[in-house]
């Protein structure tokens, strides 16, 4: 059973978030563990002790709690594997790194980064959290049904990082895979060992009962394949370099992208 770490907030991309979570917990066998950093308020000092200071963080708990259920209240129902929420006082990203650290989790979801550009992708991908988060992570910017995968493999040391992941999440599951390749460009070269790379992982997944098909993409010079021709897929599976500048051509094209989207830092 693989377990999910599902961060939200009180906000749209959150109940995108969990919506989809759940679609996916329907396909893959998973477990979500979703949870709430509320953030004090402006008007709460951010220094002092004593039970002044618990009762505020307390208090503001309890109304974290309470602003959560009511947005989870109709995705409990209907989705079994939705655990209790936690809801923690803190800075959210000190709070995710503890839980990072202390708990191991196969995939991490998300609302999307707002605005959705290559300096607010970057920023968030660089924050300490992000830095030493072990898993894939998925960023949701709208829902989509889930009725085929696209694995985008730009070149051999990202479809290293990418196509075991996959293999992972998605071993038995029967909704379609596609595997975005650059075209073979003659025998010998870079491409022989990417298509060798995608063949083992493709007999494997197979071997479970996956269906997988390889989508040669001819035009790679916005950084993947085209963004138009992505509508069909209600997942796309792309690595990305933890050191990634904000001016990378596959940041700008990563911004194009509105399907859910997982990363897979490396």
């Amino acid at each position: 059973m693989l377990k999910t770490l599902v961060a939200i907030e009180v906000d749209l991309a959150s109940s995108f978030a969990i919506r989809y979570a759940c679609d996916l917990g329907n396909l893959i066998p998973m477990e979500l563990y979703p949870v709430y950093v509320k953030a004090p308020p402006p008007e709460v000092p951010v220094t002092g002790t004593g039970w002044v200071r618990h009762t505020w963080e307390r208090e503001i708990v309890e109304m974290g709690k309470e602003e959560i259920q009511e947005m989870l209240a109709s995705e409990q129902e209907s989705c079994p594997m939705l655990q209790t929420p936690r809801v923690i006082y803190g800075d959210r990203d000190h709070e995710l790194v503890k839980i990072e650290s202390q708990e191991s989790f196969d995939l991490y979801v998300e609302g999307a980064p707002y605005p959705f550009n290559p300096a607010t992708i970057q920023r968030r991908l660089h924050s300490k959290f992000y830095q030493k988060l072990a898993c894939p992570l998925i960023w949701l910017r709208v829902l989509r049904q889930i009725h085929r995968v696209l694995v985008v493999c730009p070149d051999l040391s990202g479809a290293r990082a990418v196509l075991p992941a996959m293999q992972k999440l998605w071993a038995g599951c029967s909704t379609p895979l596609h595997l975005a390749l650059p075209p073979q460009e003659g025998y010998g070269g870079p491409g022989d060992a990417l298509r060798e790379e995608a063949r083992k992982v493709l007999a494997a997944l197979e071997a479970t009962g996956c269906t997988v098909e390889v989508k040669e993409v001819a035009d790679w010079s916005s950084g993947g394949p085209a963004p138009a021709t992505l509508k069909e897929y209600g997942l796309v599976a792309v690595p990305l370099d933890r050191a990634v500048k904000k001016d990378h051509v596959h940041l700008n094209w990563l911004a194009q992208i509105k399907n859910p989207l997982m990363l897979v830092p490396y």
